[in-house]
């Protein structure tokens, strides 16, 4: 890490950081059995510790609401993983965001989905104590009932009951705990509209310790998307358990079968025996009615077609159980979206080499058209002589969790305050392109954009106008490029822009042009409008370039070049002419 003489001087005084933890918040954090904390906040403070060669020290505690009370006490220096609110800024500071997560609403599969919790009467909420949310929801839902527990296993617990309506918490928790402890009662069933419900865990520092939060800033900085992904896949991809072991029931259909044959020639000695058969076959049958999805037995073919299939087909496909048997009205293939039907076949095939139970993600299209997501699990049937008799599975609707994954995945790739790509999102499409220019040999330009005394801005005019400054900034250059350019916002008042199939002269003309019109273009203030201005520099795909890094190194450069010789102005420059 790059520090500042000082900055080194202040962690060396320090000799160790002391935190506050949550106990029990996976798989966010947690402390084992063994006093090891450990889950996604554990990790991103390891890396954290390595760059800035200090060790942060766990103060023990009971739970989160003993945490809240040891630091607002001065008994440790920063908690590591909670959000901003008015509350917590009576005695922390508060560092760049470590996590994003939206939060969401998880009920029982009964309840209707929620498009505004404003409009909820007699609902109960439940929540453990001392959360941000408890404090969101209380000033802007005061129509909803709040109960607080002492653990996020509590909240799951009580909304399966139907001892709570409902319980507000992380996606990533949520999908967490509903496949491991296996809640099959519960969904998704919404997200607040506020923005303010989207977690951004930051790590909180005591007033008191405020130098070093630019410290843990600049680690922060440092790390990278691949390295978040890697951790959020370390700790909540976690493999799916059936609850129902289907091919064991199978099995145990057909044993009864042939009893009720043989009990045909015996029922004098086995009438007893034989009601209880029928009782277990009774019972049986409800459970297999009643399991989430659609049981199936089907033939190893190319239509997949089914000798078995359980009640829940009409809910996820819209036809019948018997319009799918023996592909009376249709096949079970014929619903697949027909891109996947390859894939599965060679998926099954794979498990035929390996026998090994297979499972899929696909989509099917149902009996009104609509399309949906769904997750199966099977395993290939055998006789005696290893031949394939056929299959028996799962298949459950996943649609919900694929909208909530993908929304995720877009709330993770762009910026909160301006709309516009992040950082993230904009390395990986840097990467592409550098692959896509080695492939086709088409050039590709880069600019980086800065707005000229952003600070003077916000010193003059307030936090609001300078967040309206690159709002409107934002809006002025996206109004004035392709669609096929991907604009972002890499840092506080710094921007990026691709250019695909530009070369560095076309691209010069584009900035000279963008910055041209931003002259031109007043910012809103309640006294009177202003203007801005902002250095850009400009650079080319080469293919002497290996990396993404060293073409941000060379536009770095030349925006660098642009701001010294007196801002407001393009500078251009090569690999060549550094």
């Amino acid at each position: 890490m790059e520090l500042t003489a000082q900055q080194r001087a202040y962690l060396d005084r320090l000799g160790k950081v002391t935190m506050c933890v949550d106990p029990d918040w996976q798989p966010y954090e947690h402390m084992d059995e063994q006093g090891n904390f450990t889950g996604i906040a554990s990790d991103l403070v390891e890396i954290i510790s390595q760059r800035l060669g200090i060790p942060f020290v766990i103060v023990p505690t009971v739970d989160w609401q003993e945490t809240l009370v040891v630091s607002r006490e001065g008994g440790c220096m920063l908690i590591p993983f909670l959000n901003q609110t008015t509350e917590r800024e009576e005695w922390l500071d508060f560092t760049e965001p470590l996590f994003v997560a939206p939060n969401v609403f998880i009920t029982r599969n009964e309840h209707d989905f929620i498009s505004n919790p404003s409009e909820l009467v007699d609902r109960t909420v439940v929540l453990p104590h001392g959360t941000s949310m408890e404090e969101f929801l209380r000033r802007d839902y005061p129509n909803l009932d709040i109960i607080t527990v002492d653990s996020e296993h509590a909240c799951y617990r009580m909304v399966s009951e139907g001892k709570a309506d409902m319980t507000l918490r992380s996606l990533t928790i949520a999908a967490y705990t509903i496949r491991k402890d296996g809640w099959f009662n519960l969904k998704i069933a919404g997200q607040p509209p506020e923005p303010h419900y989207v977690n951004h865990l930051r790590m909180g520092v005591l007033k008191e310790t405020h130098e070093l939060t630019d410290i843990l800033n600049k680690a922060i900085l440092t790390i990278t998307p691949r390295e978040r992904e890697e951790i959020i896949n370390r700790h909540v991809n976690i493999e799916f358990v059936q609850a129902v072991d289907l091919a064991w029931f199978i099995r145990l259909i057909v044993f009864i079968g042939v009893l009720l044959t043989v009990s045909f020639y015996w029922n004098h000695r086995l009438k007893n025996a034989l009601a209880a058969l029928r009782e277990t076959e009774r019972s049986k049958s409800v459970l297999i009615a009643n399991i989430p999805g659609m049981a199936y037995r089907c033939l190893y073919d190319r239509d997949w077609t089914m000798q078995f299939v359980s009640r829940g087909c009409r809910e996820l496909t819209g036809y019948e159980s018997e319009e799918l048997v023996d592909n009376r009205v249709v096949s079970y293939n014929s619903l697949i979206v027909p891109e996947y039907r390859e894939s599965i076949v060679e998926q099954w095939e794979k498990a035929r080499s390996s026998k090994l139970p297979v499972e899929l993600e696909y989509r099917i299209i149902t009996a009104d058209k609509t399309v949906k997501w769904v997750y199966e699990k099977g395993v290939l049937i055998y006789d005696d002589h290893d031949n394939v008799l056929g299959i028996e599975g799962l298949i459950i609707d996943i649609s919900d969790r694929k909208a909530a994954e993908e929304k995720l995945s877009y709330l993770a790739a762009t910026d909160e305050l301006t709309g516009l790509w992040n950082r993230r999102h904009f390395m990986q499409a840097l990467q592409q392109e550098i692959l896509r220019a080695r492939r086709y040999g088409q050039p590709f330009s880069l600019l980086m954009l800065d707005i000229d005394h952003f600070k003077a801005i916000n010193d003059r005019f307030g936090h609001d106008v300078g967040d309206a400054t690159l709002r409107h900034f934002s809006m002025v250059i996206t109004g004035n490029i392709r669609k096929v350019d991907i604009f972002a916002r890499t840092g506080g008042e710094e921007f990026m822009l691709l250019l695909p199939r530009t070369d560095l002269d076309g691209a010069y003309f584009i900035a000279e042009r963008l910055r041209k019109y931003l002259e031109t273009s007043p910012i809103p203030a309640d006294l009177d409008p202003f203007h801005i201005s902002v250095s850009i520099g400009v650079t080319v795909y080469t293919p002497e370039i290996a990396e993404p890094d060293q073409m941000l190194k060379i536009v770095d450069d030349a925006l660098y070049e642009a701001k010294k010789t007196g801002r407001n102005r393009s500078v251009k420059k090569t690999l060549t002419s550094i």
